[in-house]
């Protein structure tokens, strides 16, 4: 097998990836990174705390209508005594008034806490969404740098990539596939000169078992690493 095509479309796209690391690994692409992570928080903290007050005020309106609903009912009660004449009776209907005061002044405790807590979550929204007004200021000045970086070494990019492009119909699918998977798995180069002298891998550097071996003894074949799973090809020159 040859393979010039491969190893001319490897150091292409070596240059590629050297250009995609720069990137990468650039102050603009860490800090959009870094605000972006912010503006997710904020953004993810703005949703919960808007459910969490919907809730409450849900949990509110329910206690409130049960508090009206006992007070209407105790309204009934106005007078009533005034006809009784039977102790008994007029017992029965104390208790009665009794139990339902002191449900309505459980609710309105209860409803009082719910207000209260209401308050702090729309206290903690706003503080947050002045937080998340910030962090989107400082998100979309961190995206405009990093695509002027971006900018700047695109023309160079889609150059390469044109020469990529031409290059792949050259090259056996197979091979292609074999490349590109090993570029996935960050294995570059992905095709590698045997040191048939030495029996070495020439990036890992560690000698091959008698297997691989027997797979490289003539110029043009090749074999996978069994140490760095690299493609090992026997080259002309040896």
């Amino acid at each position: 097998m040859k393979f010039d095509k491969i190893l001319q479309y490897q150091k292409i796209d070596q240059e590629l990836m050297t250009l995609e690391n720069e990137v990468a690994k650039s102050d603009e692409r860490q800090k959009l990174a870094v605000a972006k992570s912010r503006l997710e928080s904020a953004t993810e903290m703005i949703g919960k705390l808007k459910a969490e007050a919907s809730d409450l005020l849900a949990g509110y309106a329910a206690m409130k209508g049960k508090i009206d609903a006992l007070k209407e009912e105790l309204d009934e009660f106005d007078g009533i005594l005034e006809d009784v004449q039977d102790a008994n009776e007029a017992d029965h209907y104390l208790k009665m008034v009794a139990s339902i005061a002191d449900k309505i002044s459980a609710l309105e405790k209860e409803a009082n806490g719910a207000a209260a807590k209401i308050d702090q979550v729309n206290d903690s929204y706003k503080k947050t969404w002045d937080q998340g007004v910030k962090a989107t200021d400082v998100y979309k000045s961190a995206k405009a740098e990093y695509d002027n970086l971006v900018k700047k070494f695109q023309p160079r990019v889609v150059e390469i990539k044109s020469q990529l492009n031409a290059l792949k119909g050259e090259i056996p699918e197979n091979v292609m596939h074999t490349y590109l998977a090993l570029r996935s798995a960050k294995r570059m180069p992905a095709f590698v000169k045997y040191d048939s002298k030495n029996c070495l891998c020439g990036r890992c550097m560690m000698e091959v078992d008698n297997d691989t071996k027997s797979k490289l003894r003539n110029v043009g074949d090749y074999a996978e690493c069994p140490n760095c799973r690299r493609i090992l090809y026997v080259a002309d020159e040896q």
